[in-house]
């Protein structure tokens, strides 16, 4: 297994899509992603949300504690995401210990909420682990010792009784929503041959499940059984790392084969 990072926007692109496909689950995320070439009027005509929406601006570069770095901005207009992104745009920021541009950015909806809740799931050798935490957040590693854990074996399938020792201690009226939201993402998980997943953290909207900030790996080795579902996937580089001619025809490929 090659486990390969990309972007938010593009995990959260396939989370939505094929939510709906295998668990006809509609989630209610909107996101953009803006960069170097992105014209603003285009953008808006395409995500008209943009211009009635207070709006959240943030890097899309996979590296973390954005929040704790200064990079993320809440509560802007759609000028005002355009005077953050202009002014931080091509800036060579620090982030554990590589330096790097910033090129990419993910814009969505502000959201405002009470709960945040954690979730995670891993490939492994011999099958895939869950954490989940009702305390989920930037504090997230601070508050481990509350976060549940199962490891659910490659031949077993996700049930609810396998979900159960997640979510005991929710709320009866959450548990049920959160526990098929589990079981679909998983489903998820194993249909596009994900090797990570992990939302931190993700709420409730109007009794709904959303996620606000997600990481998401998928294994590579797979992407000839997957270019069709993956769609245009970008494979971005670890941040501050140049790519290699030999890297850059195997993206060229990729991109080649989900248009044919």
């Amino acid at each position: 297994m090659a486990r390969k990072k990309i972007r938010e926007y593009d995990s959260k692109r396939l989370l939505k899509q094929h939510l709906k496909r295998l668990a006809d689950i509609d989630l209610q995320i909107c996101s953009a992603q803006v960069t170097e070439a992105t014209d603003f009027t285009e953008l808006t005509n395409k995500e008209p949300w943009l211009s009635s929406s207070r709006l959240v601006v943030k890097p899309d570069m996979l590296f973390g504690k954005r929040g704790k770095s200064g990079l993320v901005a809440l509560k802007l207009d759609l000028a005002q995401v355009a005077e953050f992104v202009k002014a931080r745009l091509g800036t060579e920021v620090e982030m554990g210990g590589c330096k790097g541009p910033i090129t990419t950015f993910i814009v969505e909806p502000f959201i405002p909420h009470d709960q945040e809740y954690y979730l995670s799931l891993t490939s492994e050798r011999l099958g895939c682990t869950i954490n989940f935490s009702e305390c989920g957040g930037i504090e997230i590693e601070e508050n481990w010792d509350k976060v549940k854990t199962i490891f659910l074996p490659s031949e077993k399938p996700m049930t609810q009784e396998a979900c159960a020792p997640l979510i005991a201690t929710l709320p009866l009226e959450v548990r049920g929503k959160i526990g098929d939201f589990i079981i679909a993402v998983f489903a998820v998980f194993q249909d596009l041959d994900f090797s990570f997943i992990e939302m931190n953290p993700f709420t409730l909207v109007n009794g709904e499940p959303y996620p606000l900030d997600m990481r998401g790996e998928l294994d590579d080795t797979a992407a000839f059984k997957n270019f069709k579902t993956w769609g245009n996937i970008e494979f971005p580089l670890p941040f501050g790392r140049v790519m290699s001619p030999t890297e850059s025809l195997s993206i060229h490929w990729m991109k080649r084969q989900a248009h044919l």
